[in-house]
């Protein structure tokens, strides 16, 4: 099986492999692509589903990446291990704005990419931007509605920056809801 995913920027090269994967179980696969990162993180992929990688660079911006199935990896998950999403920020990590911004609509595509959904996203102080006017994250959150998430946005924060008009996914909720799931459940706080 082949998957072209050059011009592709991480994360998108392992999500179209591990699609393939998950559709087809293939036993090898070759995967192209434009960047040394790519082949970085496809390697890191192949080893935890069971997969042998080499590469071949012919030259710095196409690659070859080889996957040949070596095992059948066990899913070791805990199914029941709910967990919620918080994002009190429109930015992921702290560095030059525009940049960081980009890495938040990374995690939440590839959160929307997950086998495993969160039960609840929790958006309060700036993250409510994510449920507004960011389209590219109301989009994945919107895949993730599709997929059981409740996605929640604070109401005192929406009405603060005056957003409350503008929400586009989910519902609105109060910091008593928000701190009531947060103390529930397991916490993945990106931001």
């Amino acid at each position: 099986m082949e998957i072209d995913a050059r011009g592709y920027a991480c994360p998108k090269p392992v999500i179209m492999t591990k699609r393939a994967i998950s559709k087809s179980n293939a036993e090898e696969l070759l995967i192209k692509v434009d960047n040394e990162v790519a082949t970085e993180n496809l390697k890191k992929m192949a080893d935890q589903l069971g997969y042998k990688a080499s590469v071949i660079e012919n030259s710095k911006s196409d690659y070859e990446v080889h996957l040949k199935k070596i095992e059948d990896v066990k899913n070791f998950e805990n199914t029941n291990d709910e967990y919620v999403v918080i994002f009190s920020s429109d930015k992921l990590g702290i560095g030059e704005e525009e940049f960081s911004k980009k890495l938040m609509e990374s995690f939440t595509y590839s959160l929307s990419e997950e086998d495993r959904h969160p039960k609840y996203i929790l958006c309060y102080n700036y993250g409510v931007h994510l449920t507004t006017i960011n389209e590219k994250t109301v989009e994945d959150f919107k895949n993730l509605e599709k997929k059981g998430t409740e996605i929640l946005s604070c109401g005192l924060c929406l009405e603060n920056y005056k957003l409350k008009d503008k929400l586009k996914i989910g519902e609105i909720t109060n910091m008593y809801r928000i701190c009531e799931i947060m103390t529930n459940y397991r916490v993945v706080k990106p931001c």
